[in-house]
């Protein structure tokens, strides 16, 4: 029992001491522990470390002074979401938004001459990073892949957007060539793209650009060089690509993004044209993400390669449209038995919202005669798509399922396939 009150009277003492260190300052503190000591209550050892513990407890001013700076500090940043996670600063100097997009997808096809196929895979995830430094006119970002066995680098860029008219950008994107490809795989209103865009596209590549409004809302333009060799890849000579795209809104802005999703009571337009020369293009150059120009069936040997494209764009209340048109020649610096090529295509696209912003139903011709010896009608390509698609929050939340039908022709006989496809999207 003697232990026990002692126990209690340490304790009690205790809190005294550190009610005091608040309330009567540090003297009286100071006086009871001496009358503990000569009490016995504690030895001289316990009141050193009694005497350390209540010097170490912040003052009620320290307290304070530690809780105003901490909401200085909150002051200056900012935190939240806004199509993105985003932290930046009061003064927009510097800012990072996150994003996350992935897509899961089972595909069934039925292939002429061949078994058929059925599986569930990961079409897309990606992860985003962009923002501003130093100063708001300062962009930067950058793209990883994660649906593949090993994460790769997609996108990854800076741009001067100090004038509106001139936006120096250079690093590894999108090469700004056809509307269909420069439009994300995340915001399409069919699972995937045109075999049009599938031939033609110059997907991604190294470079620099210059891009911007000529007019404000009405004519802008990009025009670029680039190594040529397609993403992740450095030069392999002396050789560049150049490229030049142009697009006319005379309606005001056209974002690449297809479905009437905004509804527009007024119509909305865009026709855009583009250009690309790659001199003295080798074999193979062209790998990751480059696009068909890294085919060696396509391209056998070095060619000065020329390519042109116009798109159209349009929308207005739940109804949209988009067409392109593509036109390729390959130009051997050689002698070949073939000599020139060229291969052209299109595709035709419509969509339409039986619920406004909610359900719609799109479908979509497209061919292509691709790049054949003599320019022989042979292995012409056709794809017929009609799709649905769920929009439970715009492009960022959604379900689709389309069914297509390929047919190939050849010197015998026509090869004909289907293919059904469902799939999800989340985007944030």
């Amino acid at each position: 029992m003697k232990e026990k009150r002692i126990l209690v009277s340490v304790l009690a003492i205790i809190f005294m001491i550190s009610l005091s260190s608040t309330v009567v300052g540090a003297d009286q503190t100071d006086k009871l522990i001496r009358i503990l000591i000569e009490k016995g209550i504690i030895t001289s050892e316990e009141a050193k470390s009694l005497e350390k513990e209540v010097k170490e407890e912040p003052s009620p001013k320290e307290v304070k002074e530690e809780v105003s700076a901490a909401d200085e500090w909150t002051k200056k940043i900012e935190v939240g979401y806004k199509k993105g996670a985003y932290i930046k600063t009061a003064d927009e100097r510097f800012s990072l938004k996150l994003n996350v997009r992935t897509q899961g997808q089972f595909k069934y096809e039925a292939r002429e001459e061949r078994e058929d196929t059925a599986d569930f895979r990961v079409r897309r995830a990606r992860l985003l990073a962009g923002g501003n430094v130093f100063y708001p006119w300062m962009k930067y970002g950058t793209q990883i892949t994660l649906e593949s066995s090993e994460a790769a680098l997609r996108d990854a860029w800076i741009e001067a957007a100090y004038f509106d008219w001139a936006k120096p950008r250079i690093g590894q994107y999108k090469v700004p060539f056809d509307r269909e490809f420069l439009t994300s795989a995340f915001s399409l209103q069919l699972i995937d793209r045109s075999i049009a865009s599938n031939e033609f596209s110059l997907q991604r590549d190294i470079g620099t650009q210059f891009s911007g409004d000529i007019l404000p809302d009405l004519l802008e333009y990009s025009v670029g060089v680039f190594n040529g060799s397609g993403a992740n890849q450095s030069n392999v000579d002396r050789d560049f690509m150049y490229v030049g795209r142009m697009v006319l809104t005379p309606f005001g802005s056209y974002p690449y993004s297809q479905a009437a999703l905004d509804t527009p009571a007024t119509p909305k337009l865009a026709v855009g044209v583009a250009g690309t020369y790659l001199p003295g293009l080798e074999p193979g150059e062209r790998k990751t993400l480059a696009g068909r120009l890294g085919n060696t069936n396509i391209l056998p040997v070095e060619s000065d390669v020329y390519q042109l494209t116009a798109d159209l764009a349009f929308k207005y209340q739940d109804f949209s449209f988009e067409g392109g048109y593509h036109f390729r020649s390959i130009d051997p610096d050689e002698p070949t038995p073939f000599g020139k090529e060229t291969a052209q295509g299109f595709y035709l696209q419509a969509g339409y919202f039986v619920i406004p912003k909610e359900l719609e139903l799109a479908a979509r011709y497209a061919w292509v005669n691709p790049d054949n010896p003599n320019n022989k009608n042979d292995n012409n390509q056709q794809e017929y798509t009609a799709g649905l698609s769920y929009y439970l929050y715009g492009h960022d939340l959604k379900l689709q399922a389309n069914y297509s039908f390929f047919r190939t022709e050849t010197a015998t006989s026509d090869r004909d396939d289907h293919a059904v496809q469902g799939q999800v999207t989340l985007a944030f």
